[in-house]
C-alpha cells in the first residue's frame, strides 16, 4: 500500500545485479533492497518492511493453524526457479566491496538511517545471538541455522534494553539476562515474566554481501567477540 492504494509488481531489470521493480499501476520503479521508489511518479516514496522468517510448514502450522498456502498448480510454473544464494557468481562479484567474498551472506540491518552487515559466519561462535548498538540504539539480531532466518529486533521492551543469550534446549530459543524468560526466532516471549509480549522488529533481511554493501556503501560490518 502507498499512499493508500495497493501496487502490483513486476520484474523490471537489474540494479547492480539485484532485481528492480516495477508497479504497473503508475509503472514507478523500486529498488528490492530498500523498497524505495528511484524512478516516477512515486519516487521517493518507500515501502514498510514486514519481518519474513523462514521455519518448516509444520511451526508455521502450529502458529497459524488456518492459514492458506500458495499453490504449486499454476500455468506460470516455467516462470519460477531456484535461486541458489550464496554461490561464486562472477558477473555479481564486481560490486560492492571486498570487506567479505562477495557472495558470503549477511543479516543486514537497518537503524534510522544506518545500516550494518552480520556475517552468518560469526554467528556459528554465538550461539545465534548478536547483542549489538547501531544507531544508539539497543538491537538483538539473530541467525537460526536450521530454519536460516536471520532478523534483528529492538531489545527494549518497557524502555528498558535486554541482554540475550542463546538457551540451550534442542531447538533455537534465546533467553533473556534479566529475567530469563525464553523467546522464540520470530521475537515473541514463551515462558517467564514477559511470556506473550514480542519485540520490535528492526527492518533486516538476509542479503549477498555484493548488494547490501553496494546498495549501502557506508555500511558498517560486525564480528564477533572473540
Amino acid at each position: 500500500m502507498v499512499r493508500g492504494s495497493a501496487l502490483t509488481f513486476e520484474v523490471f531489470g537489474l540494479n547492480q545485479a539485484v532485481l528492480s521493480m516495477q508497479d504497473r499501476e503508475t509503472s514507478s520503479v523500486w529498488t528490492q533492497l530498500d523498497g524505495k521508489a528511484t524512478d516516477g511518479a512515486l519516487k521517493g516514496e518507500r515501502l514498510k518492511m514486514i519481518p519474513m522468517p523462514q521455519m518448516t510448514y509444520g511451526e508455521w502450522k502450529n502458529a497459524h493453524p488456518d492459514t492458506l498456502v500458495l499453490s504449486p498448480n499454476t500455468p506460470f510454473s516455467d516462470r519460477y526457479r531456484a535461486v541458489n544464494i550464496g554461490s561464486f557468481n562472477p558477473g555479481e562479484a564486481i560490486y560492492g566491496d571486498d570487506r567479505l567474498d562477495a557472495n558470503a551472506l549477511v543479516v543486514g540491518v537497518e537503524v534510522d538511517g544506518e545500516f550494518k552487515g552480520y556475517p552468518l559466519a560469526e554467528f556459528a561462535t554465538t550461539g545465534g545471538v548478536a547483542n549489538d548498538i547501531l544507531a544508539g540504539q539497543p538491537i538483538l539480531v539473530i541467525y537460526d541455522d536450521a530454519s536460516q532466518t536471520g532478523l534483528a529486533y529492538s531489545s527494549l521492551v518497557d524502555g528498558s534494553p535486554l541482554d540475550f543469550y542463546a538457551a540451550d534446549n534442542g531447538g533455537f530459543s534465546i533467553t533473556d539476562r534479566q529475567t530469563g524468560s525464553t523467546w522464540d526466532a520470530q521475537g515473541k516471549a514463551t515462558a517467564g515474566e514477559f511470556s506473550g509480549r514480542a519485540l520490535e522488529f528492526v527492518p533486516s533481511f538476509i542479503s549477498e554481501w555484493y548488494g547490501w554493501s553496494a546498495y549501502h556503501p557506508d555500511t558498517e560490518l560486525y564480528a564477533a567477540e572473540r
